[in-house]
This record gives C-alpha cells, structure tokens and sequence, in this order.
C-alpha cells in the first residue's frame, strides 16, 4: 500500500512539471533572432548579465546566460554585428556562445573546449611558420642535373628544415635545374613545372604521427589544371 501511495506522488509530480512546461515557454517572448543586426556598447568593468541585457533588448530577444559566468567585461564598440560583440565578450569571460534557431544561449567553456582551442592555436602557429619558412632562400649552389625529384625535394628538405616528399608516383622523374638563391615556394613551383607534376608535393606536418598535407604551391586546381592563386595545404 505505502509503495502504491509514492508512486502515486511521483506520477502527480510528472503531470504537474509537464503542465508547467508550456506556461515557463509561453512566458518567453517569441523572437526572430537577427544575429545581422548592429549594435553600439560602450561598459566598463561591468557583469557580463548588463552586456548580455543590453543586447537582448536590441535583439528583442532573451539572451540565456549561464550563472558561471561572472567575470567583469569592458567593451567599447560602435556599429559591430551581433557575432562581433559576443565573441569579444565570450572571450573575456571564458565562455562561449550557441546558436540554436531563435534561442541564444552563453555557456562556459568546457575541458574540452579548452583543448580544442590549445590544438588550433598549435595549428596556426605550425602553418605560420611554415608560411614564413616557404618564403625563405635556398643557399646558392643548388644546381641539379638530371637528378630524380624525390632527391631534389630531399634536398630542399634539408635546407629549408621543412620535409616535402613528391605527389604520388612522380618521385623519379628527372630534374636539370639551377634553385640557387630562389625562395622554397619558387623551387618547388619551378620543380614541378620542370618534372610536368600533377602541381602539388607532399609536405610534413609538425603535428600529428607521420602526418603530411597536401602542398599546392599555384593553389588547388578546381578543374585539374594549375590554379594561378594562393599557395594552398590540405591536411590528409
């Protein structure tokens, strides 16, 4: 009988949060969320729930905010998009923003957020120095005759201290070539225009187990021939 009667309790319960389920929804304003809109706010040292108030009431929409966040925000901008302020406000409070149909919502970083944004910046601190490096000069005296291209891009490897290997089975085709003095971007360019390569190498990346990108010094060709744009890396 006493079990009937709590489980009785517990099924009163559940009826009586499933009925005020819709009253909680309704009593949230309706909105389109128009993350295009451009607003002004100038703070100082304030709660991140008086930014977060301030751009609701231009929204014309709640903006949900998690009680973690409490560090201080000051932001001073004019005309920015929605986008624009709540990365900058995120990013002052380790939070972050999520966009869900009409519902904004601001939430704590997680642990796993956190190593997500430690590897990116890994990332795009390894593509700036290779970006730096590709733009270097190789010594003077790198003359080839009829020398294989897979030792030709060993030897670019070695003086420029970045690793290219040759796209697929282009490794022993020959190169007559003098490479003194141009940067590693304009030998490798001149390489495979001499060897008539696909238009890529393969190049080491200094992340990752024996892992290599895809090198495209013209830019990824769209429609299999050269792409005259900017020098392009593709992760394999």
């Amino acid at each position: 009988m006493r079990k009937s009667f709590f489980f009785f309790l517990l099924v009163l319960a559940i009826l009586n949060l499933s009925a005020c389920a819709p009253r909680l929804q309704a009593s949230e304003p309706a909105c389109v969320l128009d993350m295009e809109v451009r607003v002004s706010i100038d703070v100082t040292n304030v709660s991140p729930r008086v930014v977060f108030d301030q751009l609701a009431r231009e929204l014309n929409c709640t903006i949900h905010v998690s009680p973690l966040l409490w560090k201080p925000v000051t932001l001073h901008i004019k005309d920015a998009t929605v986008p624009g302020v709540l990365g900058l406000v995120v990013s002052q409070i380790d939070g972050k923003y999520i966009q869900n149909g009409n519902r904004l919502s601001i939430e704590p970083l997680t642990i796993f957020d956190r190593l997500q944004a430690r590897y990116l910046e890994k990332v795009n601190k390894d593509m700036a120095e290779r970006a730096r490096i590709i733009q270097t000069r190789l010594p003077e005296g790198m003359r080839f005759t009829d020398v294989p291209l897979s030792n030709v891009l060993e030897e670019i490897s070695q003086a420029s201290g970045l690793e290219f290997k040759s796209w697929e089975e282009e490794g022993d085709r020959k190169v007559t070539l003098d490479l003194s003095g141009m940067t590693v971007e304009e030998a490798i360019k001149a390489v495979l225009t001499e060897v008539d390569g696909e238009g890529a190498v393969w190049i080491k990346l200094s992340y990752g187990t024996n892992n290599y990108g895809q090198y495209w010094p013209w830019g990824y060709p769209p429609t299999g021939g050269p792409s005259y744009g900017s020098p392009a890396l593709f992760e394999r």
